[in-house]
């Protein structure tokens, strides 16, 4: 072999060693490329309050009413467990509930839920997305979650019905969009803010379980003597029913007919005098 042969082969033998490399590179590449592509598309799909959910404890009386039948919310589809010391700061795995038995008192456990949500948790979604999902959470991309609905409990929806939604209670009550309702916080929704520890820490930063825990141990569940904004509230003055709604962190009543015509008075003040009553609030409510 002379002298002028040996860089040649040189080159010949670079070459075969580097062949494989690439393969492996290439494929390296595409992986990453596609888990890039999937995280992208989970994320586009997934609202900013379930990709990154923060703790949250209020309530709302719910009734639905699909021509003229109401849905009863106490009924064993719709019932979930729940740890019945709920008095903590770790994050429920479901933003969601129905339990103990109860109709119409929903449970919401995360911030930023929409009527839109609740809804698609038990079958009707009028929100888009991926079906029985409410998104994924990313807040930790080693493990990456889907927050899947509870199921397709709720009636089909009959042909030509419209949504009739109205708020209030025993004294009064008021017709409100379809699409608020589906689409704005809850909070928002019933003009209500939320009087868990929880909220005002998630707003203002702050280590949330070292507080919480120094909340909720407390005799009230959901709050303490103080409202979130940190006025102390007048018990003096208070109504049984006042003091129940505090303590129950209760944002409002919301009743919805399904239906092709609008409800009348009556029926509408049949449901409002037909709330489920408060009771005092426990930890793990």
């Amino acid at each position: 072999m002379t002298d002028s042969q040996q860089p040649e082969t040189r080159s010949k033998k670079s070459f075969t060693i580097n062949k494989p490399l690439k393969v492996v590179i290439g494929a390296v590449a595409v992986l990453l490329l596609g888990l890039t592509a999937y995280v992208g598309f989970i994320y586009a799909i997934s609202p900013s309050v379930v990709r990154d959910p923060k703790l949250e404890h209020y309530h709302f009386r719910m009734q639905l009413l699909v021509d003229g039948k109401a849905e009863n919310f106490g009924s064993k589809g719709y019932q979930t467990g729940y740890a019945k010391d709920q008095c903590n700061a770790n994050l429920p795995e479901q933003p969601i509930h129905f339990h103990d038995n109860k109709d119409q008192f929903t449970h919401i456990h995360w911030e930023g839920m929409t009527g839109g949500m609740v809804m698609k948790y038990y079958g009707w979604n009028f929100i888009g997305g991926i079906d029985h999902t409410l998104g994924y959470k990313l807040n930790d991309l080693t493990d990456i979650q889907k927050v899947t609905t509870h199921g397709d409990y709720l009636p089909k929806i009959p042909e030509g019905a419209n949504f009739y939604v109205y708020t209030g209670n025993e004294d009064g009550y008021k017709l409100r969009s379809f699409d608020d309702w589906k689409s704005q916080d809850l909070e928002q929704f019933f003009g209500v803010v939320s009087n868990s520890p929880a909220h005002d820490i998630n707003k203002n930063g702050g280590e949330q379980a070292n507080l919480l825990d120094k909340f909720f141990p407390k005799a009230y569940a959901h709050g303490t003597e103080d409202h979130s904004s940190g006025d102390a509230v007048n018990t003096d003055s208070e109504t049984e029913e006042q003091k129940l709604t505090r303590i129950n962190n209760l944002l409002g009543n919301v009743v919805i007919f399904v239906q092709k015509n609008e409800p009348t008075i009556d029926e509408i003040k049949a449901r409002f005098n037909d709330l489920e009553p408060l009771t005092d609030s426990t930890c793990g409510g």
